[in-house]
């Protein structure tokens, strides 16, 4: 009976180490939360050796209160009742089986609500100057997330809401008619009709590019005032190959001649073609720390086309000063200076 029990314990322990390294992994799916409540569940003991699992990995600096579950019942085993080893306290009777039983069952769904409650509340992702990631949601669709980006995914029972607060971000989503996919960002709201696209969040714009089927695009103040799931009459259609720039009170929309050039950032390079030096200039500063600095505003309009690293500006300068257009850089620590040839 005591070798059938150690196996027992031994598996509790085990699963409850699987538990706590999946659950600690940034792309944990919503089915694995409810199938780790699903465990709880099932024993007791599976709730208290999850508890003693996550405080020695926590004392240990090995994860830093994966779903904060002994916060929520308290900073030891106390409110953990194991049936057959737990002594009583010396000023208390021995708690009875009914008690300790209505005490777990209370301590699990204590933790199923809290473990539901994440799972609906809105995540956030985020990338640093020159950092890209991607991520994959809940319901199966990617986010490429390019540099300096941050977005908040916040899915509810009827709508699939991505806001973007900053940067831009590719966009692959998983069909699914009941529950329209929509990225909010700024003044824009896109809706997706199964389909690839990218929206990148400018200082004065939104701008939405399609790569693969429909999008529905529109004002902020068309679609969220309304309250509905679903896109306004007025809002536009677009299909792969165009894009539209958001503004405060208009969207215009215009064809996108290379569309691989909207997504190079993925593989590390920018594409240029015949853009004003200040673009090509403000995109690189996107990328890296050290940025370039256009000296004279002569220099704004000379117009570029080439294919470049983006983490490289380097390169660039050297391009310019071998195109007799910039006199050698001056360089500092944070900067890269350009003034016109003279």
């Amino acid at each position: 009976m005591d070798k059938a029990r150690d196996k027992s314990a031994d598996a509790v322990i085990e699963e409850a180490s699987r538990w706590l390294v999946r659950l600690s992994a940034p792309e944990v799916s919503l089915k694995e939360r409810l199938e780790f409540v699903a465990w709880l569940k099932r024993s007791p003991e599976h709730l208290a050796e999850y508890l003693r699992m996550e405080r020695t990995w926590a004392d240990l600096g090995q994860v830093d209160g994966v779903m904060s579950v002994a916060e929520l019942l308290a900073a030891d085993d106390r409110n953990v009742i194991d049936f057959d080893h737990a002594p009583p306290r010396p000023t208390e009777r021995p708690p009875s089986k009914r008690f300790g039983a209505a005490l777990a069952a209370c301590a699990v769904l204590a933790l199923a609500a809290v473990l539901a409650f994440q799972a609906l509340a809105p995540r956030r992702y985020v990338t640093e100057v020159g950092e890209q990631r991607t991520i994959k949601l809940d319901d199966g669709s990617a986010v490429a997330l390019n540099t300096n980006t941050e977005l908040r995914v916040d899915y509810t029972d009827g709508l699939r809401r991505v806001n973007l607060l900053q940067g831009e971000a590719l966009f692959t989503v998983a069909n699914d008619p009941t529950r329209p996919f929509r990225v909010v960002s700024d003044r824009a709201v896109a809706q997706a009709i199964g389909t690839s696209f990218v929206v990148r969040r400018n200082a004065d714009d939104t701008v939405v590019t399609v790569l693969e089927g429909q999008v529905a695009v529109a004002r902020f103040d068309q679609v969220e005032q309304a309250g509905s799931r679903e896109i306004p009459p007025e809002a536009l259609h677009l299909a792969a190959g165009a894009r539209a720039d958001v503004l405060a009170q208009e969207i215009h929309t215009s064809a996108v001649p290379n569309l691989a050039a909207v997504t190079a950032w993925k593989s590390g390079r920018l594409i240029f073609e015949g853009e004003a030096l200040s673009a090509v200039v403000a995109e690189f500063n996107r990328y890296n720390e050290v940025q370039l600095v256009l000296e004279d505003s002569t220099l704004s309009n000379e117009r570029l086309s080439g294919v470049f690293d983006a983490d490289k500006p380097q390169a660039l300068v050297r391009f310019l000063e071998r195109a007799n257009v910039v006199e050698p850089a001056q360089v500092t620590a944070r900067e890269i200076i350009l003034t016109p040839r003279r």
